[in-house]
């Protein structure tokens, strides 16, 4: 009887060790998939002779994604947005661009919300490829806009908005309700690494995740990531831009393993930087530190 009961727990450790899956994202055809992303940002600049100048960012982003077809690359969806808010304070000023304000300019990002934009996402969790919104996408809120505001402030306005709804910005709500999964089947626990460029900070991002568990269809996932300049990227040319930035974070999630999509994600990013300002021929770098909170729901 010992003898059974010891190779009943031979077998069992076996069958545990031996559990795998192949995490990918499968989105099924009349199914909405949802994502809600908060992101709490807190920049620190850090001015000679002004001491430090601190400017918090709240924002939430929502989205519904839909399969459209499947195609070779993976899956063409539709993405439409369900929600915008972003509120800026610091020096004194604050700022607010509200899907669900009540002003003129929340009606015209109100009119933006729920307008189909296409991609391309892999089997693998990877938004590959973004089709440009149509030439007409802007017209209704460009429309609001002109009735109320003059036209130099409705065209600073619309700028903002176009900037609310650049492609960075719509990928990177859809990304957060994915994971880059590796393309092969995976034990518990398993590791893998994705590097990839930030247009946007101008610096490379490696992310090494770790499959910890599984179970009710759902995985565990854990991330951390290393931020590190990019020597070959390509230098912005705006007034205000972020160089030289580096940092790490790390994360946690828990995926449905029926469609790869996430169901919850939370984490953190320390960053540091420069901040460097161009106005009148001068230029100057300012030392920054961001503390970033970011929220993932996906249900």
């Amino acid at each position: 009887m010992k003898r059974l009961i010891s190779l009943f727990f031979v077998f069992a450790a076996l069958s545990m060790q031996a559990q795998s899956v192949k995490l990918e994202f499968k989105p099924v055809k009349g199914v909405e998939y949802p994502v809600s992303m908060e992101v709490n940002q807190t920049m620190n600049l850090i001015v000679p002779g002004m001491g430090n100048l601190v400017t918090q960012t709240d924002q939430i982003i929502g989205a519904v994604v839909t399969l459209a077809e499947e195609v070779e690359q993976g899956y063409l969806v539709e993405a439409r947005l369900t929600r915008i808010t972003v509120k800026s304070e610091g020096q004194g000023q604050s700022q607010v661009f509200d899907s669900e304000g009540e002003d003129v300019l929340g009606q015209a990002i109100k009119s933006l919300m729920g307008k189909p934009l296409k991609m391309i996402i892999s089997r693998r969790g990877e938004v590959i490829e973004q089709m440009p919104a149509e030439d007409v996408f802007y017209t209704v809120a460009d429309s609001i806009l002109a009735t109320h505001y003059a036209r130099r402030r409705r065209e600073q306005s619309i700028e903002q908005i176009k900037q609310l709804f650049s492609q960075n910005t719509i990928k990177s709500v859809v990304q957060a309700g994915l994971t880059k999964f590796p393309d092969r089947e995976m034990t518990i626990p398993s590791v893998w690494t994705d590097e990839e460029p930030s247009q946007e900070l101008g610096a490379i991002i490696t992310v090494q995740q770790r499959l910890t568990g599984i179970s009710d269809n759902r995985a565990s996932i854990t991330a951390k990531s290393v931020i590190m300049p990019d020597p070959n990227a390509t230098k912005s040319e705006t007034a205000q831009r972020m160089e030289q930035i580096s940092g790490n974070g790390e994360a946690t999630s828990v995926i449905d393993t029926q469609s790869g999509w996430v169901i919850e994600s939370s984490g953190t990013q320390s960053l540091r930087g420069e901040l460097v300002v161009e106005q009148a021929g001068q230029v100057q770098s300012i030392d920054l530190t961001m503390e970033v909170k970011i929220r993932v729901t996906g249900k």
